[in-house]
């Protein structure tokens, strides 16, 4: 397992790190509450895993909580640059880093049939990764804009492997048992309220195919968790994750820091799960 931390910041600095996927140095502050806790970081109750009192009351409201998450992505342009919330630049490292990282995992090509990405946008992860590494790819988003926009991103050569699109929310997407060597979450899992957080995975590993794996590349915070109401997102510590991981019934088989992003960000890191 990866032991470094590349990206480490001083407490000082987690009250301005910004969410890869949209937000920025400079956001307003005040729809979010960032839980610092250094100890008892795990909520023991078993409706919830982060112990933030305000992320709880917003998850507790299922209905909004994926409202406002849905109604904010309609509003980001189906382009490279709204996808990674104005990090366009990013994308080249952050690809290579996925490429390398699956390459090792997956070096049996029998194992490399078909994935999903899940919150898969217009394709940027579908048509710089996966294309490259699996037969058949299909994708899964909320917002059918970005979805209808992934043909001519992709390529109309390219496009005619990905074999199916999914406009629906991770949390009710149910895919059929035995069926693929790969679910991609990239950036995604910050939508999902503990419960379907783990009740997603449960249903995803009964999804995969002998082999297969659930990947899920994210950021993670040092400690505690930090909640943002305009979207209804919530990034969660590595503890946090790992418990949401074993509730799931998940074991987690490989874990490693995304090295060479810029340092204002949070750390990010991947997370092998079967």
């Amino acid at each position: 397992m990866e032991n470094s931390d590349p990206n480490s910041t001083t407490s000082e600095d987690s009250a301005i790190l910004s969410d890869l996927v949209e937000r920025k140095e400079g956001t307003p502050t005040t729809a979010r509450e960032w839980d610092q806790s250094t100890t008892g970081d795990v909520e023991r109750e078993d409706e919830f895993v982060v112990r933030s009192e305000s992320a709880k009351e917003l998850m507790r409201d299922r209905e909004t909580w994926y409202g406002t998450s849905h109604n904010y992505w309609t509003t980001v342009p189906s382009t490279v640059d709204g996808m990674l919330g104005g990090y366009e630049h990013i994308t080249h490292v952050d690809l290579a880093g996925s490429a390398e990282f699956l390459a090792k995992l997956l070096p049996d090509p029998a194992n490399r049939t078909l994935a999903i990405d899940c919150g898969a946008g217009i394709g940027r992860i579908t048509k710089g990764l996966l294309l490259n590494c699996f037969e058949r790819v299909e994708m899964l988003d909320t917002c059918q804009e970005h979805l209808d926009s992934a043909e001519k991103f992709i390529g109309e050569e390219l496009f005619q492997r990905v074999t199916a699109q999914h406009c629906v929310g991770l949390q009710d997407f149910k895919p059929e048992p035995n069926k693929y060597d790969m679910f991609w979450l990239q950036w995604v899992i910050i939508y999902l309220s503990d419960t379907d957080f783990i009740t997603m995975l449960q249903r995803f590993k009964a999804g995969l195919r002998e082999g297969g794996y659930i990947l899920i590349k994210d950021n993670v915070t040092k400690s505690g968790s930090m909640v943002d109401s305009d979207d209804s997102s919530i990034t969660r510590s590595d503890l946090q994750l790992k418990q949401i991981f074993s509730r799931a019934g998940c074991q987690l088989v490989k874990e490693q820091v995304q090295r060479h992003f810029p340092r204002e960000l949070f750390k990010v890191k991947y997370y092998v799960l079967q």
